[in-house]
């Protein structure tokens, strides 16, 4: 088949070129690498490339991205796709339960265990269930999550089970990264779709190296065995009491372990923990007993049935089995003015090589995926094909520019490079006249300039936006349709945060990018522990350059893409620290700003910034 055929589109840049390449590739089993700028058109071109091969070997392509809210992107252009074709190609955006659960909407549950254990219980009993049985119909056009669950509630039927009994029937399957990447999910999808018959697509891939740790660890808090302890109050049972008394002695031992912590974190050894508590195998056993009680108890009240009990008890499960793992550690620190504990699985490459023998052809792609051959190795790839999309960004499109004699280097900011960054920013947040946002290494240096740069800001009328740790969903939302409706905004953000990957701010939204100071993690325990093990597999030099130097400057890329999504856009971009001077991070960004930049001090600055709002650039 001609891939031609499935681009709706007039071609732009070399996206012609492109799509052929990925074409020919994975018709050879290649696992190819694409790397193109944000704003290049990389779903459509992949797609594009690929649905000719899924329909002529009827294969299904799984289609994987960061976050369920992105799962409906594909989808929308496989719609594009069907609307010129003679027959549409079905796909389907997968949600979790938690989104789909029409029987946990009604009783208020929105949390994922809950939702989960009242599906599994409730199951049999559930209206929509048992209305699923009836219903025979599959969808032929696309269905993003939206639609199919307007149409299961509109047929009464469960929008979950509806979703998956349809997969064999789509050619594209637009999940989250779980589906693929979590042992105790990626069974949910391995029912409906052979892999090895599969063509796997991971979106926004440079974060693989951070989701796997996500996935593969787990964390409890003093607040979690607090909670714990008043699940057992409930049971009178002998075995609950004796059960009781050991979860006090262990919050007992582990308060005394975070006392222990020695700076920001610290290590702690789980079988020294769960000895002095004197847990045993059979205390395991009454746990889950008991659990399932618990979850009983609260569907009958109404309530969400989850349960702080099994997740402590996981917990210890995951570190006796993880104890004795090359790349898995034990961190304590303080989260909230409590002791916090964490398993904390800090292997990629061995665990991605595990899921990428189940499939054939993959298709690994980013905006910041350079250098291919570091991220081939990170992420556990032997053997790859490495392709790059281009758009050409007008050399006056761009003002770049890196400010000598500022840093955020060493572990506090001192008192003169405070004045100075805050002088700094007032002279050029005076003179830039477009939405801009400033983002910074860390929310430990936004609090330290915070206070300064609001009084700046407030004198000269901007409208300021800040970005708070742990931000709410709702909240962001809000926070964009600010940026997006009005004019002379200035955002405050982390460029490790949400505003800095992954959300579209076309045109005018955003025309100014200020980046205080690079992202590289503080040297806590935890990080060096990070690095030893990086060093350990790769070698002095490149266990520090995969694992400190290459995660921080892929953020700072990611951030300063924001601005830059087409040839036609305008920008202004500060680098603001002088180590974006050294060639080893200066190119780790953005060709437009790579190509671009000039070192200047802060006078320099002023003069160019006001020559290119006046055109004389």
């Amino acid at each position: 088949m001609d891939p031609h055929r499935f681009f709706p589109y007039s071609y732009r840049f070399d996206q012609r070129k492109v799509v052929e390449k990925i074409y020919d590739y994975a018709r050879a089993g290649a696992t190819i690498f694409f790397y193109a700028p944000t704003g290049y058109g990389k779903t459509i071109v992949v797609l594009s490339a690929l649905l000719p091969i899924a329909l002529e070997y009827d294969k299904t392509i799984i289609w994987a991205v960061r976050t369920g809210n992105e799962t409906d992107r594909p989808i929308e252009e496989l719609r594009v796709i069907s609307n010129e074709l003679e027959e549409p190609i079905y796909g389907v955006s997968i949600r979790g339960k938690r989104d789909m659960c029409l029987l946990a909407r009604e009783r208020g549950i929105m949390d994922s265990e809950g939702v989960a254990v009242l599906c599994d219980k409730m199951k049999n009993k559930c209206l929509f269930f048992s209305g699923l049985k009836l219903f025979r119909s599959i969808p032929k056009k696309p269905l993003t999550f939206s639609e199919l669950l307007v149409l299961a509630a509109k047929r009464r039927i469960c929008p979950y089970y509806y979703q998956l009994r349809t997969i064999p029937y789509a050619h594209i399957v637009s999940v989250n990264y779980n589906y693929v990447f979590s042992p105790t999910i990626q069974w949910a999808l391995r029912s409906y779709v052979d892999f090895r018959n599969a063509i796997l697509v991971v979106d926004e891939a440079h974060n693989l190296q951070q989701v796997m740790a996500n996935i593969n660890s787990d964390k409890i808090t003093i607040g979690t065995i607090d909670r714990a302890i008043n699940e057992l109050k409930e049971f009178a049972s002998k075995q609950a009491i004796e059960l009781l008394q050991k979860v006090r002695k262990l919050r007992e031992v582990l308060i005394e372990e975070g006392k222990k912590i020695l700076g920001e974190d610290d290590v702690f050894e789980p079988m020294e923990i769960i000895e002095k508590a004197n847990i045993t195998e059979d205390d395991f056993e009454t746990a889950q007993r008991i659990v399932e009680k618990i979850y009983a108890r609260k569907i009958a009240r109404g309530v969400s049935p989850r349960s702080s009990l099994r997740h402590l008890f996981s917990f210890l499960q995951l570190a006796i089995t993880s104890r004795r793992k090359r790349g898995v550690a034990f961190i304590k620190f303080k989260e909230k003015n409590q002791y916090a504990f964490e398993v904390w699985d800090m292997r990629a490459s061995e665990v991605l090589r595990r899921i990428w023998r189940l499939f054939g052809v993959k298709v690994l792609m980013s905006g910041t995926l350079k250098p291919f051959k570091a991220f081939a190795e990170i992420v556990g790839v032997n053997s790859y094909r490495s392709i790059t999309g281009y758009f050409p960004v007008p050399k006056e499109n761009v003002l770049a520019l890196i400010l000598k004699g500022v840093t955020t280097r060493g572990e506090e900011l001192p008192e003169d490079m405070i004045i100075k960054y805050l002088d700094y920013l007032r002279r050029i947040l005076s003179l830039v006249r477009v939405n801009t946002a400033v983002f910074f290494a860390s929310y430990r240096i936004m609090s330290t300039l915070l206070p300064g740069l609001l009084d700046i800001l407030q004198n000269l009328g901007k409208h300021i936006i800040i970005e708070k740790e742990r931000m709410r969903g709702d909240e962001a939302k809000k926070a964009l349709r600010e940026l997006k409706e009005k004019k002379n905004v200035v955002l405050l953000a982390n460029v490790s945060g949400r505003f800095a990957e992954g959300v579209d701010l076309p045109g005018e939204t955003l025309e100014g990018i200020i980046i205080v100071g690079i992202p590289f993690d503080r040297l806590t325990i935890r990080t060096t522990i990070y690095i030893d093990y990086y060093k350990e597999l790769y070698g002095e030099e490149k266990g520090v350059y995969y694992s400190y130097v290459l995660p921080a400057l892929r953020r700072v890329a990611q951030a300063m893409g924001r601005a830059i999504r087409s040839p036609k856009d305008r920008a202004i971009i500060i680098a603001a620290d002088e180590r974006f001077t050294e060639k080893r991070n200066l190119g780790l960004l953005p060709e437009f700003f790579q190509k671009n930049a000039r070192k200047v001090d802060i006078d320099e600055a002023s003069e160019l910034i006001e020559n290119f709002f006046s055109g004389k650039n």
